[in-house]
């Protein structure tokens, strides 16, 4: 008979029963969650949590409920009927929580009631990450996402969709109603007349409905609305289309903490350029912070207010001239500025000046230059520039155009395209573990204001997450235990000491690995 390993007899007493500490290692996460949340004076956040029963209990303290949140966002673990289970029968939360057992429905209250605390304590973490050296924010990597919302397709009323089904109610309508006559002359006309007024009237209910949802677009002014959540929308992807958030991120580029974080209704990134960049340049303090974003967010109107602000932005143009030259016309670039002049030279070499008159869109000023119907109508570049029902060229020109050129060349420097490539390294990695690895691809709030709170507690738990795996459990702790007594100073050089020790490690066994390849 081999001999096999026994374990403990279920139903003998022990002498010495082990602690419920025993049972948590030294090194594990919830001993750093728990230091966390305990050097944080919730009072001064305002942070609400519902009174006690009807019973006469006390309420939970709002430190427990937020230590369940982050153990749960950090185990992928974020229904709180879930968490609720959870804390019956997962050791680290019985550890993390003293015991105490809160209902779903207090932990879900907590998440539900305190969206502007759940932002605070986002900004207070990266202050505090910042305060050890860790942010510096020299380079700043701004990219979005969506992130599917708490709603479904099937609730969605589209203006656009809602006419095409009026029309396609209305044919219908005139079909029976014009089918009608041959079914009088049938011999069981009543039972088809019946028959027929039972289809009608399912279809002008039908178009009621429809109509009634029109009405509701009008009164809210929208071309889209969502019954399950009023403030998500239909967002596009090459491959499908869903109801989502556009979540906004801006990512340091030392340690690839996130800064700052926004959610927007827009499926677009055009107006998300300015907004991040001022919070991430805010939160890194750093008066000569570089940003860096795709071809999306290019907007010269943000470039420009980010350029009043001292934040110096690197944005891809897009290349809106490829169409004119695939249908063999000229670009646009083509069209040479004189600025000593104010006016335009043609690939003829003819003059387009500037009209008087300052034409202003949504607070955009713009000038027209204009060449004359009888020179444009006798250029040999005509075919190349003009269609042929157009008499003359006109050119548009922003009044802050100059700041545009300069943009422009820059992008064109060794600078810019090196900054490109390390926006990709940036501000995709954090959205490819919020997604795959923690599986936090949707929402589980419901309206603008709480999807931004549960947005910062999943941009916390990412930063947390971040800092222990930079310098673990040990070091954690004892920045937690500075922080409380208010002497950073002290572990800021420890941290620094351990991170170039490690840095001298990784770089010696990257080179190693490559010597041997």
């Amino acid at each position: 008979m081999p001999n096999y390993k026994e374990g403990l007899n279920r139903h003998q007493q022990l002498l010495f029963p082990p602690s419920l500490d025993e049972y948590v290692d030294e090194d594990n996460s919830v001993r750093a969650i728990d230091s966390y949340v305990d050097s944080i004076d919730l009072a001064t956040l305002g942070v609400f949590t519902s009174s006690g029963s009807s019973d006469g209990q006390p309420a939970y303290h709002p430190a427990l409920l937020l230590k369940i949140y982050l153990y749960g966002y950090l185990n992928s673990i974020r229904s709180s009927r879930k968490l609720e289970r959870e804390l019956k029968r997962n050791v680290e939360m019985m550890w993390l929580c003293a015991g105490l057992t809160p209902g779903y429905k207090t932990i879900a209250n907590f998440r539900k009631d305190n969206p502007k605390v759940l932002k605070q304590l986002f900004r207070d973490f990266v202050m505090l990450c910042r305060s050890v050296d860790l942010i510096d924010g020299e380079v700043v990597a701004i990219d979005g996402a969506f992130l599917r919302a708490n709603a479904s397709k099937n609730q969605l009323i589209s203006e656009t969709m809602t006419r095409k089904d009026i029309e396609s109610v209305d044919e219908k309508i005139a079909e029976y109603l014009s089918s009608l006559e041959y079914s009088d002359s049938c011999e069981k006309k009543e039972i088809a007349s019946v028959v027929h007024k039972q289809y009608l009237d399912r279809l002008k209910k039908y178009k009621s409905k429809l109509n009634s949802n029109l009405h509701t677009l009008k009164e809210r002014n929208v071309t889209q609305y969502c019954k399950s959540d009023p403030d998500a929308t239909l967002m596009r992807k090459p491959a499908h289309h869903l109801m989502a958030y556009n979540t906004q991120i801006a990512v340091d580029g030392k340690y690839k903490f996130i800064v700052a974080t926004d959610i927007s209704t827009k499926g677009v990134d055009l107006d998300q350029l300015y907004p991040l960049a001022t919070q991430a340049k805010e939160a890194t303090g750093n008066k000569h912070i570089k940003v860096v974003a795709d071809a999306g967010y290019y907007n010269p109107k943000e470039i420009k207010r980010c350029v009043d602000e001292g934040i110096d932005v690197y944005v891809p143009i897009q290349d809106k001239q490829k169409k004119q030259v695939d249908r063999g016309k000229f670009p646009r670039d083509a069209f040479h500025y004189d600025e000593a002049n104010d006016c335009y030279h043609c690939p003829n070499n003819k003059v387009l000046k500037r009209k008087k008159t300052i034409y202003e869109n949504k607070g955009i000023k713009r000038f027209m230059y204009f060449g004359t119907h009888s020179v444009c109508k006798v250029c040999p570049l005509r075919s190349e520039c003009l269609p042929e029902k157009t008499p003359a060229k006109r050119l548009w020109r922003w009044e802050h155009e100059a700041l545009i050129v300069e943009h422009r060349t820059k992008m064109q420097t060794p600078e810019a395209r090196t900054m490109i490539k390390q926006r990709a390294a940036l501000a995709e990695h954090p959205f490819g573990t919020i997604k795959q690895n923690l599986g936090w691809s949707h929402f589980l709030m419901r309206g603008k204001t709480k999807v931004a709170g549960e947005n910062a507690l999943i941009m916390l738990t990412y930063n947390f997450r971040r800092l222990l795996n930079l310098i673990g459990i040990a070091l954690f702790q004892k920045l937690m235990k500075a922080l409380k007594s208010g002497n950073l100073e002290s572990i800021k050089q420890e941290i620094a000491e351990y991170l170039a020790v490690l840095y001298f490690f990784r770089t010696f066994f990257r080179q190693k690995m490559s010597f041997s390849a």
